[in-house]
């Protein structure tokens, strides 16, 4: 190991020695490296460019410090991004900071050695909307009806499914007649069927149906739809509630199944892999 740092050292130090920026330390030094030594390099290269050198970029070395790397996440955070998602993030930055120490780039991991960020925090109660809140997500969701993420969200909220169910889901998953919707994108890896009432088969019937294109939800280009982050941000910054994540709306839905009656063992049956601790937080 030691021969390796001593190779790793003599390779970059005399072109690390000029550079002062964050993104050019990455582009010159740090991805050549990973490119020969790390297998999930392109993770690192598609988080980089996503979440990291936007924010940290245009920053010295030296300038990077537990403060900055502390507003750094909180605007991830801001940006609705999870907890395990910011960690893995976090831990990717100090891994090249400290790769920066190890060929001369930084004279020490001073400014940054104390910090440590939790992979998760402490599961919060799920965000449930009010009736009024619901029936103005409605209105919202009718304003950018013509928006595939909108008719995402539109049918998320009408069936309680999660959202990979959703986006995953096929023409040939559609079963009208029979009120369902086949999915095998669950939590288990298992197929279940996913109950549509006659709001969701309007919703359905009502999408347009391109030639070849197997999904349900599609980009303009015909690609299956993978994001609906913008236009949900959209909606609940509207709506008054910018906290409420994605998955809330999953929450309501067996919120509402509960007022209704339905046991918890029936529930969690009708709503596939839903955790009973969260059911149980709406008791």
């Amino acid at each position: 190991m030691a021969g390796a740092k001593k190779t790793i050292t003599t390779s970059y130090a005399s072109d690390i020695n000029r550079l002062c920026l964050f993104e050019e330390f990455v582009r010159s030094s740090y991805l050549p490296y990973v490119q020969q030594n790390k297998r999930s390099w392109k993770t690192d290269e598609r988080y980089l460019n996503r979440h990291i050198l936007p924010y940290l970029g245009n920053c010295a070395l030296t300038e990077i410090s537990e403060k900055k790397l502390g507003k750094w996440l909180s605007s991830l955070e801001a940006n609705g991004l999870a907890a395990s998602s910011r960690y893995r993030l976090f831990w990717l930055v100090k891994y090249i900071l400290n790769f920066a120490v190890r060929v001369g780039a930084l004279k020490s991991d001073a400014a940054f050695q104390n910090m440590v960020v939790r992979k998760n925090k402490q599961q919060r109660a799920p965000g449930i909307l009010t009736p009024a809140e619901a029936l103005k997500l409605v209105h919202l969701l009718e304003e950018y009806a013509d928006r595939p993420s909108a008719q995402a969200i539109h049918l998320l909220l009408l069936t309680g499914a999660s959202k990979s169910e959703i986006l995953y889901a096929r023409w040939q998953d559609v079963h009208l007649r029979r009120a369902v919707l086949a999915t095998k994108m669950t939590y288990t890896g298992q197929s279940r069927l996913i109950p549509l009432n006659t709001e969701a088969i309007r919703l359905i019937r009502r999408l347009p149906r391109r030639k070849e294109v197997p999904w349900l939800f599609t980009s303009s280009s015909g690609q299956r739809l993978t994001s609906v982050f913008y236009t949900w941000n959209l909606l609940r910054t509207r709506l008054g509630r910018p906290e409420l994540r994605i998955q809330d709306l999953r929450h309501c839905f067996a919120n509402f199944l509960m007022e209704m009656g339905i046991p918890q063992p029936e529930l969690c049956n009708f709503m596939g892999n839903y955790q009973s601790n969260i059911v149980k937080s709406f008791n």
